[in-house]
């Protein structure tokens, strides 16, 4: 606990409710919302969009001056949509563009997570109640992680690697520990968690062994690794806690939940600092309370600014994390998609873009000096995860029509799809190398790409 004794203070545990089961299509997005698709439209570059008082802004980034930041001219949007007709008429047929196919699932694979020293490591957990720690190199499975009695909602490494902490619709936490300091291939199970309810997300501590479990019952439970000790039970939200994480400095705790109200907490005390309702004020969801809810959220480097993507009410939100307040906010989305947020900070190059996605195929990129719309892209079926390659430069999306698209963050073009999975996309991310990426899937398996 030294490495992350500035953010946090262990508390003595508190004795936990029993844990009533449901299914994996009752935590966050229900499937039949996940099974929307919108219809297809050419590409499009956005109107402006509103600004925000001078006052509210934290921090002006200064935007490159570079020939490649600049927007497409409508010529070159409308010949790109036109070649990625032919390409994507060219990739059907059951191509399969993956150069690695993780198959020990046998049912839909709800999360995956790379690892963040060892470029080979992954971990993969489904709807057969079983995860996998796997070689990405080889596809050969190093560990089978039994004991859930309920499907895999939620899998994450901790900071340096050494552990892995499994959630389930059980209600329970597991903790699988490396016991090889030097390639992490041996793994071994660690302890048992128990939360009150369905385990929705996970998040480590960036510098230490301290870990978050968000339920379905609204409750938020802080653990220290590898003693199991409880440190806090946050208590502030009145439904399921759809998202929340540490800040990347570790000093704060971000969480969002079904009926869109979101709490920036205090780590060391357990107390909230802020509680914003996004169903309330200037920049409130436009969807009524019972249609409206928040479905991820992402932080800033800096630790001061907070993006929220809404649950089927197309919104996009900006929070100062010091003052609670909202900054900002953009509606580009058709008012029914749930959305998935992003934050590229480019570095050297003095741009940061935002970055959504939503379950009507439309990516938006966003600039974050000005709080303005830059572009717009469309995947043909719904955007079900994103992932960011900073160094690159590269969106990714993944979809309900089973494909993997990757776009020019600062131009707006598309570059290539990818194909291989028979069902929906639930997850894409990229390996700690940023050479590699693996996409789990409706289908049971998991896939490794080339980037």
């Amino acid at each position: 606990m030294e490495e992350c004794a500035e953010g946090i203070n262990s508390s003595s545990s508190a004795e936990l409710p029993t844990v009533q089961s449901r299914s994996i299509d009752q935590i966050g997005l229900s499937m039949d919302e996940k099974m929307e698709s919108a219809e297809s439209t050419e590409d499009q570059w956005l109107p402006e969009g509103e600004g925000i008082n001078e006052e509210d802004v934290l921090e002006v980034i200064e935007l490159n001056k570079d020939d490649n930041m600049t927007m497409l001219e409508e010529d070159d949007v409308e010949e790109d949509h036109d070649a990625m007709i032919t390409e994507e008429d060219d990739n059907q047929g059951g191509l399969d563009d993956s150069i690695i196919r993780f198959s020990r699932h046998s049912q839909p694979v709800f999360c995956i997570a790379t690892h963040p020293c060892s470029t080979k490591i992954c971990a993969s957990g489904g709807a057969d109640d079983l995860g996998y720690i796997w070689d990405i190199s080889t596809g050969q499975e190093l560990l089978q992680l039994s004991g859930h009695s309920d499907s895999l909602s939620s899998i994450e490494f901790s900071h340096d690697g050494h552990f892995l902490a499994t959630g389930g619709v059980d209600g329970k936490v597991k903790i699988w520990q490396n016991s090889d300091q030097e390639n992490f291939l041996n793994w071994q199970f660690l302890l048992d968690l128990e939360a009150s309810d369905e385990v929705t997300w996970l998040s480590w501590h960036p510098k230490g062994l301290v870990l978050l479990a968000g339920c379905f019952d609204g409750m938020i439970y802080m653990w220290q690794i590898p003693s199991g000790a409880t440190m806090h039970v946050f208590a502030g939200h009145d439904s399921m806690t759809t998202c929340g994480t540490f800040t990347p400095d570790g000093k704060t705790i971000v969480s969002g939940s079904e009926s869109s109200v979101l709490i920036i907490w205090d780590p060391k005390s357990g107390v909230p600092r802020h509680k914003i309702n996004l169903n309330e004020g200037k920049y409130s969801f436009k969807m009524d309370e019972e249609q409206s809810g928040i479905n991820s959220l992402v932080i800033n480097e800096a630790s001061t600014i907070c993006v929220v993507g809404g649950i089927s009410n197309g919104g996009v939100r900006l929070l100062n994390l010091q003052t609670g307040m909202v900054i900002g906010g953009f509606d580009e989305h058709e008012n029914t998609a749930t959305i998935e947020v992003g934050i590229y900070e480019a570095t050297g190059l003095g741009v940061t873009f935002l970055v959504s996605g939503g379950t009507d195929g439309l990516a938006c990129i966003y600039d974050a000096s000005t709080l303005k719309p830059r572009a717009s892209v469309r995947h043909e079926g719904a955007i079900t995860s994103l992932a960011i390659n900073k160094e690159l430069g590269k969106l990714t999306t993944g979809s309900l029509d089973k494909t993997i698209v990757t776009w020019d963050l600062r131009t707006g073009q598309r570059e290539k799809m990818l194909c291989g999975h028979e069902d929906i996309i639930h997850m894409v991310k990229l390996t700690q190398d940023l050479r590699f990426l693996i996409s789990c899937s409706d289908d049971g398996n998991v896939l490794v790409y080339e980037v």
